[in-house]
This record gives structure tokens, C-alpha cells and sequence, in this order.
């Protein structure tokens, strides 16, 4: 399909606040498109996992009741009234920022936990010189080897972002996954740190712990450096061959959230990141991604990504902390980070 049909189908949905989904996948150039009118789910639509399950922020998905085409044809007066979900959140200052970094550090010295990932949230109003569909063109142009997506719901908000990180892919006999972690401004000469190299190698480590519960064959790649605009990060891929259909659900189910997003041990992990950060983590750090009739998916874990309203929007960014960390540092990482967002966002 045309891809100017769907960036004006994505343009009416934002306008009208719709139940939507629209993405690019890394390395493509076709956009895909699906809204849904009624409560009627289909096989077909976008996945939607939360970082944490809780009463008010729970898995959800969207239907591919229309593609773009058709969205274009309904008429106005066709379409539900809905309404934005409001940001209601305000920005982590840097000492909020800095005293909950030292707590993390403090429990991984004291031996309670070997990796924290410290989020924190930039909320600020939203430029109306612009709209939100120029900002996803900007985000497609910028980040041609990144997920870049864009959703809406009454139930989770509406959320936009480029994330470098795929979460699991199956394709009906493989699954796909990787580690992602350490990061460095893109360009940087010279050896990796020893914290950086560590903080990765947790994560690859927890995954292929994982494949080899699910009693599940798999390959390993080398250590490698994967490029997300302006940074890069040390990476491990994984291929999996599924022998039996239980291993799909299970290691969905199961590698949720890594120690990409949370830490090590996961459950210590999250629990301490409830108790430090000063705001949920909704749907960020989740995993997101279309699901096609036969039960493939290609799931990415939403990072590099905002929620947004009307008039304001929340930018959450976050790093991988261990018992090496410096406070200043993980703080100016977070800044690297954030900056394709922010770089976006300004007219």
C-alpha cells in the first residue's frame, strides 16, 4: 500500500483520537496501518504488554478491523468519541534522578542486587507549530533500522517512539531474540568499559538461560555493536528452532521483563524499581508489535518512546546501573538517549 495513504490515515487517526496502530519495521521502507471501530477482536493486530501488569495497565490488543484505505473512507460522523489518555506526570529533576541512582548503587555494593535499569521521565508541552504525525515522518526518516511506531487507546494511551531493540520474533519455526545493553555516544573510539561490558553480558547470559530451560536449540551470535542514531550498544543475538508450540508462549511469557529493563535477579529488580522511581513505567519497558493471522509476531520492547495527549507529552529514558556505575554518568546517558526525542519534538 501506499505509503502517503497510510501516513494520512495515521494523521485523521491522531485527529479523532482513534484506537490505531502504525509501524515501520527496521530496515523497511513499507508503513503498516490498522484501526479498530468496535469491540470485535480479529486475529490480526498490534500487541501491546505493559512493563508491570497492574489493575490500571494491563495487556491489551488492537484489532486490524480497517486498514488505511478504508479508515479514509469512514466518515466522521461514523468514528467513536473518545478522548486522549491525560499526562498526568512531571519531570524527574536530577536530584530525584541522582539519589535514586545512588540507592541502586548502594544495593548492588551491598550484594542485594548485580543490575538495576533507573528510568526517569521528561514532561513538558507539546509544540503546536508541529503536529504529531510530523513528528513519526521525522522519527521514520531519522531511525531507518529501528521499530518506529505509533498507537493509540482508550486503555493505554497514545504512545510514539523508535526502538532499537527487538523483544521476540517468530516466524512460525524460529524465534528471535537479542541482548542489548551498554551504551556509548554512536562514533566513540576505543575499547568498550568494563561496566558497559558487564551490564550487557548479564542480559545475554539471563537469555540463554532462558532458551535453555525452554529445552530449545538455539544459536548464539559474537558480541557485536548495534547503532541507534546517536548512540550504540554492545549486542548478542539469538535464533531459537521451535520443536514444539509451547516454547512460543513460553518464552514470550518468560523472558519478560529482561534484565535489559529491569535487572538482575528480575523479580529483586522490578520490585526495587517500585520502590525508587517516582512515576510508573505504564507501557514503557513493555513490548509492543503486530501479530499476522497465522500467530507470528515481531515484538519490540518499547523504548526511545513517549506518551502523549493533547497538550503535553512524557518522554521516559532509562540505563542500566551496576555496582560500577557513576550517578553523573548514567544521568548524561540518559540525556544521550533522550535527545532523538527531544530532537524531534522541536520545530
Amino acid at each position: 500500500m501506499d505509503n502517503t495513504i497510510i501516513i494520512e490515515a495515521i494523521d485523521k487517526a491522531i485527529r479523532h483520537k482513534a484506537r490505531f496502530y502504525a509501524y515501520r519495521l527496521p530496515g523497511e521502507e513499507q508503513l503498516h496501518f490498522g484501526a479498530q471501530i468496535i469491540d470485535q477482536r480479529t486475529p490480526i493486530g498490534f500487541m501491546i504488554a505493559p512493563f508491570v501488569e497492574k489493575p490500571d495497565c494491563m495487556p491489551y490488543f488492537i484489532s486490524a478491523q480497517f486498514d488505511a484505505e478504508k479508515y479514509m473512507k469512514l466518515p466522521v460522523s461514523s468514528l467513536p468519541v473518545t478522548s486522549l489518555h491525560k499526562v498526568t506526570v512531571e519531570s524527574t529533576t536530577k536530584d530525584d534522578y541522582m539519589q535514586a541512582a545512588e540507592r541502586c548503587i548502594e544495593a548492588m555494593r551491598g550484594g542485594e542486587l548485580q543490575k538495576v535499569v533507573l528510568s526517569r521521565v521528561i514532561v513538558d508541552e507539546f509544540n503546536r507549530s508541529l503536529t504529531w504525525t510530523e513528528v513519526f515522518k521525522r522519527l521514520l526518516d531519522r531511525c531507518p533500522d529501528s521499530f518506529v511506531f505509533v498507537f493509540n487507546s482508550e486503555a493505554t494511551g497514545a504512545w510514539m517512539g523508535a526502538s532499537p531493540e527487538r523483544y521476540l520474533s517468530y516466524d512460525g519455526s524460529r524465534l528471535r531474540t537479542m541482548a542489548l545493553a551498554g551504551t556509548r555516544l554512536a562514533g566513540a573510539t576505543g575499547d568498550w568499559g568494563a561496566k558497559e561490558i558487564t551490564e550487557q553480558a548479564i542480559v545475554a547470559d539471563y537469555i540463554a538461560g532462558k532458551f535453555t530451560d525452554m529445552k530449545m536449540e538455539y544459536e548464539r551470535s559474537p558480541l557485536g555493536v548495534r547503532q541507534a542514531v546517536n548512540v550504540e550498544h554492545l549486542c548478542t543475538e539469538f535464533t531459537g528452532t521451535v520443536s514444539r508450540p509451547s516454547q512460543v508462549d513460553g518464552m514470550r511469557n518468560t523472558l519478560h521483563p529482561t534484565p535489559a529493563l529491569g535487572g538482575m535477579p528480575v523479580k529483586a529488580a522490578v520490585k526495587f524499581i517500585g520502590e525508587v522511581e517516582g512515576h510508573s513505567r505504564r507501557y514503557y519497558g513493555g513490548y509492543i508489535g503486530p501479530v499476522d493471522s497465522q500467530g507470528h509476531f515481531e515484538l519490540f520492547v518499547n523504548v526511545r518512546s513517549l506518551e502523549f495527549d493533547g497538550e503535553r507529552y512524557c518522554i521516559y529514558v532509562g540505563g542500566g546501573l551496576t555496582a560500577d556505575s557513576v550517578p553523573g554518568q548514567e544521568w548524561d546517558e540518559t540525556c544521550d538517549k533522550a535527545a532523538l526525542l527531544l530532537g524531534a519534538l522541536n520545530a
